[in-house]
This record gives structure tokens, C-alpha cells and sequence, in this order.
């Protein structure tokens, strides 16, 4: 016998697939009064790209050589690695080059980069030609640190990273069509484009980490071998205020359903701003707008822990309760360094956090010290192109406390998580999207900039005839497929209550908390003064965040429940509460959220027999 066999014989009188339609039923009403983020499983942008091959291998036969010597892994790089070339102006007279060739079309914007160092000659060029196009060039004095001179239409800028490198971007608009181009780097004896010269067969520049950008600025540098890389990036969404929001995986696109979540608040200000002075940094320094972010914005930062140190920080100063879980969450990609060490401080004798594994994308360590400070829970999530959500739950034991993001190198396995690490000055991680908010877990991002923001809870519900109109009190069966992204073992969360705008209720899918404690789901019913029903999945456990089938029976005198298919849980003494509304992943008094998603609810007016609840939740 299949399973769909033992399926109820009747449709459902309300079907709420939130999952596949992504639009909410007219009979819902629906409100949150703020803006707040979610995934919407399309939409992408482009993150890094860099166009050209053997980006930092300038011997490489993809480099046309003109007039120049390449000496290969000459010296130290940027990123503290052999790997920068040299490259030496032979004693012929004439340009002395490196370039590669592409093709674009009309009305493009490029961005052109290269870091270069002075190696017996100070000036280094950027130089585009293009049949359609002619000479483009910017000219960068390498001993000074200065854009010497560029041509008309040009935008350069030169950004010194440590042991005399500089990051050399020139950026240009193109009209026409750019076919049959070069883009190289040149060797100058002196500043503007230069007139043609001998060399002396020995001067030249370091050249190291070449980058061709379709777009209007130079984002962080991606290393190319063979083939050229374009990267995207899952988008986080903002909804408008009233706004519903459907909920994706952001990297399988799986879509989640309806997302609702409580009311919280944002305590970090600038919160994508590692720059601002909200931030102190101690040891470390910040490359602001850098790397394109979660949200598909150049807003993304690096942090960078400096060559001589004491300390390596970058925090936030605030004011917390004490004795108080508190969720502070991070983005964060790996650079150069692939740790974050994420957490509460108050001093070198009080703190709770965790160390994250951004290129294994896992947690490696959890830390605390100190009267009252522990670590609660931690988690890491993907969400595209390289990029992790990281959170640590803790519990704070002193008032004056700082949420540290910080970069490293080097394992956090004792003591205080922002000891001075061995540094280059220009190694670090790329971080984003800083949050603090009170509570067992993290929800989702909320932007702020000179203030704390919040983001205020989602509510729909039906009411009235958009509620009568399918529903039956004499016998009634209910379906749900949710996940709840608060710890089921201690929080209380509803996947749907129906009630009659009082305590008198019959929720469902309500998990964890009270007298539970234990991951497991709950059925209760509540009516005149009194609990009628109480049962509860002992035997098959929730688990936070992930996808849960589940489904209720309710009848006077015969209730009954199966979560996943597990056996059927029954109680046959209770008159069930006669409800006039139902809420959606919340409490009749917006209380016990979801902070979830909902994929499916579905509603059937007849009692569902034992075999049926557990088939459907197969």
C-alpha cells in the first residue's frame, strides 16, 4: 500500500503553500511596521571579477613582453607571499611593457588595477590602447605614493599597503566599442606616459596582483591562473514596511516559506561601517567598501590586523544587562586569513565567544572567562560566494561590554581572543554586517547607521469571515511543514494558535520552553481556565532550523498528533476551545513567534484518522 493511499479523501478547505506560490492568501491580514531582510532565491550580482589570466604571473606566456625583462617571484608580495615579479626596462630605446588583449563593447566602464613597487625606477603606468579608443593612461609615482598624471576622462587613485606597495586603479568609460586592445603595465623613467627610453638592464617596478574589472571601481583583488573569474552573489532583500517575506536558502535557492519572526533590535551602530569611529580599532586597521557584500553593495570591509601590535581589536562599546544571553553575529569571507574570532569582551579576564573556520566553514573553538560569561551556542552559515554568517550566543556578566570582530591567523585555543598575532599589514578577512541583539539566537540582519534600529515582529492572521468561511468546529485536522530558528529546547514558538483573541486557544507546532525544556514539538489546548490537551513529541525531536512535518487532529474527546511520521500521540478527554481566528507563527497575544518559516499549512474540516496524520507528515 503507497502512503498517498491513506491520504484524507477530501482536499483541504484552506491551503496555505507559502512555499511554491510566494504570495500570502487575501484572506490573511498581514502587518510589520518596519523595513527587514530575507532571501528571495534569484536575485544575484556580480561580486569579484578579475578578466585577465596569470594575474600575478607576468612571465606567463598570456603577458606579450615588450621591452622589458620578467624576473619571476623576485620578491615578497602584498600578501607576504614570493610571488611578485620584476620587471627590468632592457637598454633598447621604446616602451618597455607587459600586456594582455581583450575585447568590449560600446558604452563599458573598466576598471584596471595593479599593486607595484619601486625597484630602481619610481613611476609605474596604466596604459589602455584601443584602435577605436587610442591611448588611456594614468601615471603613478611610486616614491612619492602619488597619481602623477593621467589622460582625459580618466579616474586614478593609488592607495599605499604596506613595504612601499601601492595599489595603482585607473578607471575609464569607453563610448566607442574597445576591439583590438592591450592592457598593460609600463616601466617609466619619469612621470606622464613617458617618452620611449633605454633602460640600463637592471632598474625596473615590482608588478603583482593585475585586475580588469567590467564595472566603475576596483574591488578586492581575485587571483587568476588559466582562466578568467566572474563571480556572483545570493542578494539579500530588503521587504518594505508591510511587506511580507518568503524566505530562501540562499545557496541551494530553496525556497522556505513564509518567514516570521518577533520584534529586535539592532544594539550596533554602523553596522557595515567598520571605519566609523563607532568602531575602535586597536591593532587592526579597516579597508572600507572593498569586497561586494551579502546585500550586493561594494560595502563590504577587510579587516586588517597591523605589523606591530598589542592588542587586535575592533569593537563596539555598549551597555548590556547582565546574566543575559545576547546574540552577536557577523558576515564574514575569508581574505588572506581564513579565522574570525567573534565576542563579547569586557577585559582580558572577562569574555565569551568563538572561532570561526571561514574556508571550512566551521566553528573551531568556543572561549569563555570571567564571573558570568559563557558561551550559550554558536553557528555558521553559508550564504553564497564565500560568505558565512557566524553567531555566538552568550551570556554577558558585566554591564560595560564590547562586541569584538576581529582577524587571524593563528588558532584561539587559550586565553583572550584578541591577542597580537604575527602580521603583515595587509592579510586580513572581509567582514559585514554587524549585529547585537538580546536573545537565544540570532535573527535576521538588520541594517543600522548612526543609531540602533529595530526591526518589529511579523504578524498575519485571519479573522472574521476570512476565517469562518473554511472553518469546521466539529471536526477539524491541520497540516504544517515549518522550521523554527530559535533552540526548540528552550524557547516557546507557535506555528499556528486558534483562539478566540484570548487565553482560550489550541496551538500547534509549539516547541521547547516551560515545562519541556527538550527539543521536541507540542500540542495544547487551553480552554475556560483550564489545559485540556498537553501532548508532546518525546520521542522525535525538533531541530532548529530545519524543516519539520507535522500534523493535528482535533475533536472532543479525540485529539492526536504525529510529527515526521513518528507514531501518533492521542488524548481522548477535552473539549477543544471554539476559536474565531487563527494566527500565523505566532500566539494569539503576539507572543511565542515562530521566528521561523512556514512552507505549508493546510487546514482539512474532517477528523483525519491515526494513519492518515502520520502518512501526511511522511
Amino acid at each position: 500500500m503507497s502512503i498517498a493511499s491513506l491520504y484524507p479523501s477530501i482536499n483541504p478547505s484552506l491551503l496555505l503553500d507559502f512555499a511554491n506560490s510566494k504570495v500570502l492568501d487575501p484572506r490573511i491580514t498581514f502587518t510589520r511596521t518596519t523595513t527587514a531582510t530575507y532571501y528571495d532565491g534569484v536575485t544575484t550580482a556580480k561580486a569579484e571579477e578579475n578578466l585577465l589570466t596569470y594575474s600575478q604571473e607576468f612571465d606567463n606566456a598570456a603577458w606579450s613582453k615588450a621591452l622589458v625583462t620578467i624576473t619571476s617571484n623576485a620578491t615578497t608580495a602584498p600578501d607576504g607571499t614570493s610571488t611578485a615579479d620584476l620587471a627590468v626596462a632592457n637598454t633598447t630605446n621604446g616602451d618597455h611593457s607587459v600586456v594582455q588583449s581583450f575585447t568590449f563593447p560600446a558604452d563599458t566602464t573598466l576598471t584596471i588595477s595593479c599593486y607595484m613597487k619601486a625597484a630602481g625606477y619610481d613611476y609605474g603606468v596604466i596604459r589602455h590602447y584601443s584602435a577605436g579608443n587610442g591611448d588611456v593612461w594614468a601615471s603613478f609615482n611610486l616614491s612619492t605614493g602619488a597619481v602623477d598624471s593621467n589622460s582625459s576622462g580618466v579616474t586614478a587613485s593609488i592607495t599605499s599597503v604596506g613595504s612601499s606597495w601601492y595599489r595603482c586603479v585607473m578607471t575609464k568609460t569607453y563610448s566607442s566599442a574597445t576591439s583590438g586592445n592591450s592592457y598593460g603595465i609600463r616601466v617609466a623613467n619619469a612621470g606622464g606616459i613617458g617618452t620611449p627610453f633605454a633602460g640600463n638592464g637592471t632598474s625596473g617596478i615590482y608588478i603583482w596582483g593585475a585586475q580588469l574589472e567590467q564595472r566603475s571601481s576596483a574591488t578586492a583583488y581575485t587571483a587568476t591562473t588559466t582562466q578568467a573569474i566572474t563571480n556572483y552573489i545570493p542578494v539579500l532583500q530588503t521587504a518594505s514596511a508591510g511587506q511580507a517575506r518568503f524566505d530562501h536558502n540562499p545557496t541551494t535557492g530553496e525556497s522556505l516559506g513564509l518567514l516570521i519572526e518577533e520584534a529586535r533590535t539592532n544594539s550596533i551602530t554602523y553596522s557595515s561601517d567598520f571605519s566609523n569611529a563607532a568602531w575602535t580599532k586597536l591593532g587592526v586597521t579597516i579597508t572600507s567598501n572593498t569586497i561586494v557584500a551579502p546585500d550586493g553593495t561594494l560595502t563590504g570591509d577587510k579587516v586588517v590586523p597591523s605589523v606591530s601590535q598589542t592588542y587586535n581589536q575592533n569593537y563596539s562599546s555598549l551597555t548590556l544587562l547582565t546574566g543575559t544571553n545576547y546574540a552577536i553575529s557577523c558576515y564574514a569571507k575569508k581574505g588572506e586569513y581564513s579565522y574570525l574570532n567573534l565576542a563579547l569582551i569586557y577585559n582580558a579576564s572577562n569574555y565569551a565567544g568563538a572561532q570561526f573556520d571561514l574556508n571550512a566553514g566551521s566553528v573551531l573553538y568556543t572561549r569563555a572567562s570571567g564571573f558570568g560569561y559563557s558561551v550559550v551556542s554558536t553557528s555558521i552559515a553559508p550564504v553564497g560566494n564565500g560568505w558565512y554568517r557566524c553567531v555566538v550566543v552568550a551570556t554577558s556578566g558585566l554591564t560595560g561590554i564590547y562586541p569584538n570582530v576581529v582577524a587571524s591567523n593563528s588558532l584561539w585555543t587559550s586565553g583572550y581572543p584578541d591577542i597580537a598575532i604575527t602580521a603583515d599589514g595587509f592579510s586580513g578577512v572581509y567582514i559585514w554586517g554587524a549585529q547585537l541583539e538580546t536573545g537565544s539566537f540570532a535573527t535576521s540582519y538588520i541594517p543600522t547607521v548612526a543609531s540602533s534600529v529595530t526591526r518589529n515582529a511579523d504578524a498575519a492572521s485571519m479573522t472574521g469571515t476570512n476565517f469562518s468561511s473554511w472553518f469546521n468546529n466539529a471536526n477539524m485536522s491541520a497540516y504544517i511543514e515549518a522550521a523554527t530558528n530559535a533552540p526548540p529546547a528552550s524557547t516557546n514558538t507557535t506555528g499556528f494558535s486558534l483562539n478566540d483573541g484570548t487565553l482560550n486557544r489550541t496551538n500547534f507546532f509549539q516547541s521547547g520552553g516551560g515545562s519541556l525544556s527538550s527539543a521536541r514539538a507540542w500540542l495544547f489546548a487551553y480552554n475556560n481556565g483550564a489545559t485540556i490537551v498537553s501532548l508532546n513529541s518525546a520521542a522525535t525531536a525538533v531541530t532548529q532550523s530545519v524543516m519539520a512535518k507535522s500534523c493535528v487532529a482535533i475533536k472532543t474527546n479525540d485529539f492526536g498528533f504525529s510529527l515526521n511520521s513518528g507514531a501518533v500521540l492521542t488524548d481522548t478527554d477535552g473539549t477543544p476551545v471554539v476559536p474565531t481566528q487563527m494566527n500565523i507563527g505566532a500566539d494569539y497575544n503576539a507572543s511565542a513567534y515562530l521566528n521561523g518559516t512556514i512552507k505549508k499549512l493546510a487546514y482539512y474540516p474532517i477528523r483525519c484518522t491515526n494513519a492518515q496524520l502520520q502518512a501526511l507528515t511522511v
